[in-house]
C-alpha cells in the first residue's frame, strides 16, 4: 500500500533557512530542489549543498530537479510535470526561496492543474536580511512566518481544443525553417518575429478527423470552424489565420506555442 507523503518543492537561490525550516516544521518526507541547468553560471552551488546537508541532518530526503531559471516557460513545464507525478501526496510549493521567475512559474504551474487537491502554495517570510555576499552567507536568516497563498485556476482549452493545438504545435516543429519553442533567436532579418509555421486549414481539418476530434460526415471545414477555430479565436489568443494564394492557413501565436509547450510532457 502506498502512503501519502509530505513533499516540498523549492527553488534554490541564495537561501537556506527559507527552504529547510518550513520543511522541518511540516515534517516533510522529501524536498525537490529546483536547480539551474548550467552549473558554470550558477552561483547557488554552495547553497544547494548546504540545503541538502541540513535536510539530511533532519532525516529529510532531497532530490535535484534541473531547470533553466532564466526561462519561465521551462520552469512552468518542469513544475507542472512534477506536480502531476506527485499527485495524491500533500505537496507544499515554496515560492519564497528562489528568483521571481521561479515564483511566477510555480504559481502558473499550479493554476494550470484541473485538480489542485493536496497542494499548498506558501511564502516563507524572512526573520531578517543579512549583508549579502554570494557563496559565503545566505540572503536572509530565519523564518518569521509562513503564509499560505490562495490558489487560483486558469480557464484553459480542454478536450479537442487542446488536441487541435497540439496538432498545430507538432506540425510546426516538423516544418523546415521554423522556430522551436522556446526560441532565443532575435531574427533581426524578420523584424524580430518568430516563424512558428502553419498548416493548411484543410489539412488541419483532415488531421482532426483522423484523430476523432471531428466527425467525418458532412462539411469538415465548417465543423472545424464551428467546433474548434471559432472557440479558440474568441476565447484565447492562441491561433492566427491567414491566406496564402487560394488557401487559408492556421498557425499558433507565441502564446499558443507557449501553452502547448508548458502543458505537454
Amino acid at each position: 500500500m502506498d502512503f501519502k507523503k509530505r513533499i516540498h518543492i523549492a527553488p534554490v537561490g541564495f537561501e537556506v533557512d527559507r527552504i529547510v525550516m518550513p520543511a522541518i516544521d511540516t515534517k516533510a518526507d522529501k524536498v525537490y530542489l529546483l536547480v539551474h541547468d548550467n552549473k558554470t553560471e550558477d552561483k547557488a552551488g554552495p547553497y544547494i549543498e548546504r540545503v541538502i546537508k541540513e535536510l539530511k541532518a533532519n532525516k529529510i530526503e532531497a532530490e535535484k530537479v534541473v531547470v533553466n531559471w532564466r526561462d519561465v516557460e521551462s520552469i512552468t513545464k518542469a513544475a507542472r510535470k512534477l506536480l502531476l507525478e506527485l499527485s495524491g501526496n500533500d505537496i507544499f510549493v515554496n515560492i519564497a526561496s528562489g528568483s521571481k521567475n521561479h515564483a511566477i512559474a510555480l504559481d502558473r504551474a499550479i493554476m494550470t492543474l484541473e485538480d489542485q487537491t493536496g497542494i499548498i502554495e506558501f511564502y516563507a517570510e524572512s526573520e531578517k536580511y543579512e549583508g549579502f555576499k554570494p557563496g559565503k552567507q545566505q540572503l536572509s536568516v530565519g523564518v518569521r512566518e509562513t503564509k499560505t497563498i490562495p490558489k487560483r485556476q486558469m480557464v484553459l482549452p480542454q478536450g479537442r481544443l487542446r488536441s487541435a493545438l497540439i496538432i498545430l504545435y507538432e506540425g510546426s516543429i516538423k516544418q523546415r525553417g521554423t522556430c522551436t519553442f522556446p526560441c532565443k533567436e532575435k531574427h533581426q532579418l524578420q523584424g524580430g518575429g518568430h516563424n512558428w509555421g502553419a498548416m493548411r486549414k484543410k489539412d488541419l481539418a483532415n488531421e482532426c478527423v483522423k484523430q476523432d476530434l471531428l466527425p467525418s460526415a458532412g462539411n469538415v471545414l465548417t465543423s472545424l470552424d464551428k467546433n474548434i477555430i471559432q472557440k479558440l479565436v474568441s476565447e484565447w489568443d492562441y491561433i492566427i489565420i491567414h491566406k496564402r494564394g487560394q488557401s487559408y492557413y492556421v498557425g499558433l501565436t507565441t502564446l499558443g506555442m507557449a501553452f502547448v509547450y508548458e502543458m505537454t510532457p
